[in-house]
C-alpha cells in the first residue's frame, strides 16, 4: 500500500503549534461572565475578543479548557479587542498543550 506523506497531511507532535482558528475561553471581571475567543496566545499575553471596552490596567480573569483560571491585566483596548498580560505566565509544555489542541486528551 502507497502512503503519501508530504507533510500537509499531519503536524508532527514535536513542532510548535500553531492553532487553526481562534482558542475558545471564558472570561470573567467582577459578575460579568462571557465566553470569549483568544487569539495571539503567548505565555504572557493574549488577545481577545470581547462585549466590552476595558480601561487599560483592569484585571480580568481568562479560563482555558482543562486550566484553572488565570489572573490578567488589560493592557490596551480598542474595537472590543483586548490585550491582555498574564499575571503569571504559562510554561512552556501547558502553552503547547493549548496551541496544539491537546488539553483534555489524555494520549
Amino acid at each position: 500500500m502507497w502512503l503519501e506523506n508530504n507533510g500537509t497531511a499531519r503536524r508532527s507532535p514535536y513542532s510548535a503549534g500553531v492553532p487553526e482558528g481562534p482558542i475558545p475561553a471564558a472570561y470573567r471581571r467582577g459578575i460579568f461572565r462571557a465566553k470569549v475567543n483568544a487569539h495571539e496566545l503567548t505565555g504572557t499575553h493574549a488577545q481577545i475578543e470581547c462585549l466590552e471596552n476595558l480601561s487599560p490596567g483592569s484585571m480580568v480573569w481568562l479560563t482555558f479548557t482543562g486550566l484553572e483560571s488565570r489572573a490578567a491585566i488589560v493592557e490596551e483596548s480598542a474595537a472590543f479587542r483586548i490585550r491582555l498580560r498574564f499575571v503569571e505566565p504559562f510554561h512552556p509544555a501547558v502553552l503547547d498543550a493549548i496551541l496544539q489542541g491537546r488539553l483534555g486528551v489524555f494520549h
